[in-house]
C-alpha cells in the first residue's frame, strides 16, 4: 500500500474520503497539495489561472518539463504520480470565477477543506466566505515578500471562531 508507512500516524482510511480545494497552485499551494497527497487525501480541486514559468522553478514543486503549462495541469500530473487513484479536478481561472456547480459537485460538508494559497488577501477573504457556505474548514497559508515572514490562519465554521475577514 502506498500509505502503509502512514498507518498509526494518520488515519489513512479516513484521508481517502477527504476533499481539498487548493486555491493557488504556486510555490506554497504546490507543496501543500503534494504533502496532502502523500498523507492520503483522495480528492483535490486545484484552482489557478497562471502558467508555470522558468522563474517559478526555484520554489515550485513542478519542474522544467512543466514550464509553459498551466500550474493546475502540471500539479495534477505530480499528484497522480504520487497516487494514481486520487481524483483531481482543475479550474484554470481565478477562484471568483469558478462555476458554482463545480463547487456544489465537489464540496461535502465537514469533509472539505479550502486551502488559500493565493498571493493576495482579497482572494482568501472570498475563499473563506465560500468555505462557510459549504460548511467547510478554511486554512490560509502565505508568505510576505521574499518570505521574510508569513502567516497561517484557519477557520472552522460553527465553532465561534472569527473568519479571515474579521480576524
Amino acid at each position: 500500500s502506498i500509505f502503509s508507512r502512514n498507518e498509526g500516524v494518520l488515519e489513512t482510511n479516513v484521508m481517502t474520503e477527504k476533499k481539498v480545494v487548493v486555491l493557488g497552485c504556486g510555490s506554497v499551494g504546490s507543496l501543500i497539495a503534494m504533502e496532502l497527497a502523500r498523507s492520503g487525501v483522495g480528492n483535490f480541486l486545484l484552482v489557478d489561472a497562471d502558467t508555470l514559468e522558468y522563474h517559478n522553478l526555484c520554489r515550485h514543486q513542478c519542474g522544467i518539463e512543466d514550464v509553459g503549462d498551466l500550474k493546475v495541469n502540471a500539479l495534477k500530473r505530480k499528484l497522480l504520480n504520487i497516487n494514481p487513484n486520487i481524483n483531481v479536478s482543475t479550474f484554470d481561472g481565478i477562484f471568483q470565477n469558478i462555476p458554482k456547480q463545480m463547487l456544489d459537485d465537489f464540496c461535502v460538508a465537514n469533509e472539505t477543506v479550502f486551502v488559500g494559497c493565493a498571493d493576495n488577501r482579497t482572494a482568501d477573504v472570498y475563499a473563506n466566505r465560500i468555505s462557510i457556505f459549504y460548511d467547510a474548514a478554511f486554512v490560509s497559508v502565505g508568505f510576505w515578500e521574499r518570505a521574510f515572514a508569513g502567516e497561517i490562519f484557519y477557520h472552522i465554521p460553527n465553532q465561534n471562531m472569527p473568519c479571515y475577514e474579521c480576524a
